[in-house]
């Protein structure tokens, strides 16, 4: 996905960011390849570079930078520390090794210290997913739960407490429109009751919930991670049948989308992913015992208002082995596959597959640290999202 620069300036940020000789869209294309540790720094050079660097436009272009970059990390947290009342959140660089399955390979950048808002001592928490740089947790999800963005790269964070009269039963959902450069966080029931009728809706910017009509009934149990594209969030829902959650960040308007075909196979027996593939939704279908070949299709919007989408077949992927778990899509026409490897201990192991030279590069869960229990999770970048006044340091 390439990216476009569309900068507007007013007078006083055109010639706030001069340097010399160099022209502003020279050094504003310089600032967005700049760590977001140093951004934060230039902040101190003047007062036009500290409103222009924190302004709502130039972080808006940051973020859409930084998501056209191909990903180098991923946000990871130990599976194993189930028993524990917080997460061990690390970040890991992915540096592939070419036929060379038996080296660890994985750099850890850090563990991520967690926000000042959780209490250690008396907070369950609970990490939810992580998009455009921004962490999604949710403590004492039990009693009186509240939900924190978090931005690692600036440690700033937002507390959003969730309304007493929303359910429980409920999946956290996060929606991100990036013309406005803004996020919904929604509570989307699960359990068949009077409150199933009913989703809760917070926008970032406002500051404030809502409630939005929810009429897709208890037969659509969300289950899976969401995907955020082009001003929709999408996610897999099962029930007597297979179905997409799709919801419109910009009109708060719910709708069910069908799923590619199934092939006739049992529903229990397949596995579906939702991901993005070329800038558009996709999704992955493989059978459970890896015996079946994975298809990739991708969803195609018509303008027919008969039949406003349809699913294509783009490719078609020979079983691997009956270890492998297709994950998602990394990096333009990369697969990232999960290998369960048994052979002297238990181990994972993750490699890339080329989808059009079908080349594979491996990267190895580092063993130490009691990291071989990771659990991978979404492509991580640094951004400065929370920093235009909508969230607090520490």
């Amino acid at each position: 996905m390439a990216f476009q620069n569309s900068i507007n300036y007013d007078k006083e940020e055109e010639y706030s960011i001069i340097i010399g000789d160099l022209s502003k869209d020279v050094v504003v294309q310089i600032l967005f390849r700049l760590p977001v540790r140093d951004l934060l720094r230039f902040r101190s050079v003047c007062k036009s570079w500290y409103n222009f660097l924190k302004s709502p436009n130039f972080i808006k272009l940051h973020t859409a930078h930084q998501i056209s970059r191909p990903a180098s990390t991923i946000i990871a947290y130990n599976r194993g520390n189930h028993t524990y009342l917080w997460p061990n959140l690390f970040l890991l660089h992915l540096q592939p090794v070419i036929c060379n399955i038996e080296q660890d390979n994985f750099t850890i950048n850090h563990q991520l210290p967690l926000p000042s808002a959780i209490d250690d001592a008396k907070d369950y928490t609970n990490f939810k997913f992580c998009y455009n740089g921004l962490i999604c947790l949710i403590k004492d999800m039990y009693t009186s739960p509240v939900v924190i963005l978090w931005n690692p790269a600036t440690r700033r964070y937002k507390c959003i407490k969730i309304p007493s009269e929303c359910s429980k039963f409920t999946y956290l959902k996060l929606g991100y429109h990036q013309q406005s450069n803004d996020y919904k966080i929604l509570q989307v029931p699960f359990h068949n009751d009077e409150s199933s009728k009913m989703a809760w809706v917070y926008t970032l910017s406002l500051g404030s919930w809502k409630t939005v009509p929810f009429t897709l009934l208890s037969r659509t149990v969300s289950l899976g991670s969401q995907i955020s594209l082009n001003g929709f969030v999408y996610w897999p829902a099962s029930g007597t049948e297979a179905y997409i959650i799709c919801f419109d960040v910009i009109k708060d308007e719910f709708k069910l989308l069908d799923v590619p075909d199934d092939r006739g196979f049992d529903i229990l027996r397949i596995h579906r992913r939702l991901t993005v593939l070329r800038g558009s939704l996709a999704m992955i279908i493989s059978i459970g015992d890896g015996s079946w070949d994975t298809e990739i299709w991708t969803l195609v919007n018509r303008s027919s208002s008969l039949q406003p989408y349809s699913w294509t077949k783009k490719f078609i992927i020979e079983p691997f082995s009956k270890e492998t778990i297709p994950v998602g899509m990394w990096n333009a026409d990369k697969l990232l596959v999960d290998v369960l490897k048994t052979d002297n201990a238990l181990k994972q192991v993750y490699f890339n597959y080329d989808l059009v030279t079908k080349e594979m590069n491996y990267f190895h869960v580092p063993k130490k640290q009691g990291l071989a229990s990771l659990m991978m999770r979404e492509r991580y970048f640094e951004c400065l999202e929370l920093e235009d006044g909508f969230g607090q340091g520490y």
